[in-house]
């Protein structure tokens, strides 16, 4: 019969060694729970401060960069017409509907003897054709007397003249061999017309010259009369 022998590493310690390592145990895990506590401790209880972001109100308005403006280039003066060099403005020339407009316009205030029809159609510096310094007062006045002298209403209905006679020069076009002399006082962008009178006379009684004259301009988006006047025929 074979007897089995005990290990020593079964046998339970004996002595000092043993009783010490037993008391060591429970100590060191004591600490090391006491270390993690004290660590989980500090990371609970400490206090993280976010950043703080400024009010919109508070921050700097930041201003747009400089931009350099340049100044616009000077236009030329407009004209009627100019060589096709350089850098030229044309002046938009008087419409002919417009100057035919304008002068039935004329024609029925006088045969309306209508001083305030013939008023409303004067720029506000109008004059007489021949002097135009004299102003608009002295123009509507010798309108007012021819009223009283003569019966303009018995032109009523009477064609005065013909839309196709009329004739028309830009200021820039007066002076040269084909046109009329150029009238005094005429200011650039003024055109000059001309109307032909077929009827300045009924029964031996003068209403009109031969030939009505008008310097007329835009004013306020409508041609208006800046100077007017009657000469006799050439």
């Amino acid at each position: 019969m074979t007897k089995i022998r005990e290990s020593k590493l079964s046998e339970p310690p004996s002595g000092r060694g043993a009783f010490s390592s037993v008391r060591w145990a429970p100590t060191a895990s004591a600490a090391i729970l006491l270390g993690l506590a004290s660590c989980g401790s500090k990371q609970v209880g400490a206090t993280v401060e976010a950043p703080t972001l400024a009010r919109t109100e508070d921050r700097p308005t930041r201003k747009p960069d400089a931009v350099v403006v340049e100044p616009p280039a000077a236009m030329p003066t407009a004209v009627s017409r100019a060589d096709a060099r350089g850098v030229v403005m044309l002046r938009e020339p008087v419409a002919g509907d417009a100057v035919r407009d304008l002068v039935a316009s004329v024609v029925d205030a006088w045969q309306r003897e209508s001083l305030d029809a013939l008023s409303s159609l004067l720029t506000a510096d109008a004059g007489p054709f021949e002097a135009r310094g004299r102003g608009r007062a002295a123009l509507i006045e010798g309108w007012r007397q021819r009223l009283r002298a003569h019966p303009y209403g018995k032109l009523a209905g009477v064609e005065l003249v013909r839309p196709e006679r009329i004739e028309r020069w830009e200021s820039d076009d007066l002076g040269s061999p084909d046109a009329p002399a150029r009238p005094p006082d005429l200011r650039p962008g003024e055109t000059y017309v001309r109307v032909p009178v077929e009827v300045g006379r009924v029964a031996g009684e003068k209403f009109f010259d031969d030939v009505i004259v008008l310097v007329v301009r835009r004013d306020d988006g409508k041609y208006k009369i800046a100077a007017y006047g009657e000469v006799a025929a050439p």
